[in-house]
This record gives C-alpha cells, sequence and structure tokens, in this order.
C-alpha cells in the first residue's frame, strides 16, 4: 500500500497520533508486506515537495513524522520505502536557475502538461541539493528501501537550462536542442542520454544511502503508457527495461482511468502482457492500482480493483500495490481486498500454467 503521511498529519497532535493509530490498524488488517510511505509534504498536490517530514536544511519540516511512522510499521514486521521525489522540490526563489527548464511548446498538436517545478538534474548545486536531503532522510529515519516518484520525467522539450547544455555539449550533442529535435535519430539518442542519466543519478543516491544501510532495495514508479509505448520514452525518459536492469522493483503505474482507457480491462491486459515477457523475474513488477478516478472525482469500487487484481494475476502478474489508501474510509475495504491478495491465480480462466 502506498500511503500519503499528508492524510495522517494534523494542526492538533492529538488528532494526528489518532491518525497514526487509525492508519497502523489498516496495515495490520490489510495484511501487506510492504508500505511505500510519503516523506515529503504535497499539501497542493501538485507532485511537488513544498516541506518535509523530517529535519532538513534546504526545506521546512511540517513535522518529523515519517521516522516514527516507519519504525511503528517495522516493528509490525512490514517493510516500509520511504517514497521520495527525486527532482520536484520546492526551492527558494533565489535558486530559480537550479530548475528544468524548457523550450516553448508550438500552439498546436502537444498537450500541455503542467508538472511541479523539478530541480534539473544536470545542475551540479541542484544534484547537492538534492543528494543533502537523501541524506538527511537516512541521517532521521530507519527504512528498507526508497521509492523514487514518478517526477523524474522530462519530456522532449526538456532540459533546456544552461547547465543542461553544458552536459549535452560535454557529451557530444550539438549545441542547439533544436537542431537535435530536428533529427529523429538524434532526438531517440538525446532521449535515452537523458533516461540514463537520471537513472544513473538515482543509482548514486541509493550507494550513498546504502553507506548506512547495507541492505536498502529500490523502486522506481514507471508509468504504464512508457511500458505500451516504448517510443514516449522520448517524451518520459523511462524505459522499462533499463528499470528492470537498474532498480528492485519497478513500479508500474496500472491506472487505465488515469490514462483515459476506454476498455480498462483490455488495457490492464495488454500492459500485463507486454512488462511479463521483459521480466526476467516477474516478482520485480509491482502493479499498482488506482483506487481514485481523479478525472471524475470517483473512488473505483473495491470490487472493481479485486477483478483487475485478478485478471492481472492471470497474465502472470505476481506482486501488486495500489494508491490512494483511504484509512478514514476503509477504501479500498480492507478484508475484501486481504482475501483477493492472498487468493492464487485462476489456471481456468486463460491465465499462463
Amino acid at each position: 500500500m502506498q500511503v500519503d503521511l499528508d492524510y495522517v498529519w494534523d494542526e492538533n497532535p492529538d488528532q494526528e497520533q489518532k491518525n497514526l493509530q487509525l492508519l497502523l490498524r489498516r496495515v495490520d488488517r490489510l495484511g501487506v508486506n510492504t508500505v511505500f510511505l510519503q516523506a515529503y509534504a504535497d499539501p497542493d498536490g501538485n507532485d511537488g515537495a513544498e516541506a518535509l517530514y523530517f529535519p532538513s536544511r534546504h526545506l521546512p519540516m511540517r513535522r518529523n513524522l515519517f521516522g516514527r511512522t516507519a519504525a511503528a510499521i517495522r516493528k509490525m514486521g512490514v517493510r516500509v520505502y520511504a517514497w521520495m521525489p527525486l527532482l520536484a522540490f520546492a526551492p527558494t526563489a533565489e535558486h530559480a536557475e537550479l530548475l528544468v527548464q524548457r523550450l516553448p511548446l508550438p500552439r498546436d498538436g502537444v498537450a500541455r502538461t503542467e508538472r511541479a517545478p523539478r530541480l534539473s538534474p544536470f545542475h551540479p548545486e541542484a544534484r547537492k541539493i538534492i543528494r543533502d536531503i537523501y541524506r538527511e532522510l537516512a541521517e532521521h529515519a530507519d527504512f528498507d528501501g526508497i521509492l523514487f516518484h514518478d517526477d523524474s520525467v522530462l519530456s522532449n522539450y526538456e532540459d533546456v537550462s544552461p547547465a543542461a547544455l553544458t552536459v549535452y555539449r560535454r557529451a557530444g550533442f550539438p549545441e542547439s536542442i533544436r537542431r537535435i529535435r530536428a533529427s529523429s535519430a538524434l532526438r531517440r539518442r538525446w532521449s535515452r542520454f537523458k533516461t540514463r542519466y537520471i537513472i544513473d543519478f538515482t543509482q548514486s543516491l541509493a550507494a550513498m544511502l546504502r553507506k548506512s544501510n547495507p541492505g536498502l532495495q529500490t523502486a522506481r514508479a514507471i508509468y504504464g503508457r512508457a511500458v505500451l509505448e516504448p517510443e514516449s520514452e522520448e517524451w518520459l525518459c523511462q524505459s522499462l527495461p533499463l528499470f528492470l536492469q537498474a532498480y528492485d522493483y519497478s513500479v508500474i503505474l496500472a491506472m487505465p482511468y488515469l490514462e483515459k482507457a476506454p476498455d480498462p480491462d483490455r488495457w490492464l491486459a495488454a500492459l500485463a502482457d507486454q512488462a511479463f515477457i521483459q521480466a526476467l523475474h516477474p516478482e520485480t513488477l509491482v502493479f499498482e492500482l488506482q483506487s481514485v478516478d481523479w478525472w471524475r472525482g470517483k473512488r473505483i469500487t473495491t470490487a472493481t480493483m479485486v477483478r483487475q487484481l485478478r485478471l492481472l494475476r492471470n497474465h502472470g502478474i505476481v506482486s501488486f500495490a495500489y494508491y490512494p489508501d483511504d484509512f478514514f474510509n476503509n477504501h479500498p475495504d480492507a478484508s475484501l481486498f486481504n482475501r483477493a491478495m492472498k487468493q492464487k491465480r485462476d489456471l481456468n480462466r486463460g491465465g499462463r500454467s
């Protein structure tokens, strides 16, 4: 289960403690073996870290909540992965030059996706800030793994900051991004370069964390579209084959309603098949279901989630997660979902043997 500490936090410390106890009972009832636990605060829901749930010199601390929540969950025998952004940290105004920059988008034919401000992985000072934050996380909490959030995305119009251009030039690319974009071969090579560059950065952070926690495992979120449409690496800088090599777990956002799929079940089946054939160890594919349709502002029923889980299991998928968990309103229903998670594949429904 992937848990928002934003919903545990409360201005009233007494109420916050009650919320924490409610979450712990929920973890116990669901019988999960791992919790992806939010370590940053995102009260405006823009996928960026405005504050942190541990002390830091770079961002304000909303409450020192991550460490004690992680400790309480781990005491129950459940693994905790710190769920953290890679780039989407909101620096102060004087750090504007550290941000990802992009070319102006054409007027027609390009979807305008607004993302939280992201620090450029190509700027040495930005990388230092991110390393400092991850080091501070390790100094103030014990945890079993790190989940890199889905914010580390660079489109085919990004990053065009001066620091990024310097890195591209050293790697042998033309100095003009427009020249790179004008060549399909150069554009593909540029996208793959950025994909690997971000992976290398996450690997360096994990290596740093392992100095104090040698057994730390890694996971990284990847959009379902990146699995179904490998060409989308040009605008996402995500690649399932590379993720499978780099991380202990690839957390595939198996969220058909987020992707506005006209036939959610067919979309999930295709996603499972495409991912399964690429994975040497299928258990390293974590399919994360959505419990809310954010476009419509409606919950996905537990019955629907259970049906989707069974569908994926019958296509060879064995590791599952879901987001978000509503521990205030028992959604998804703990007893139904727990039972479904424990069931074996139904081999009579056309699944793999």
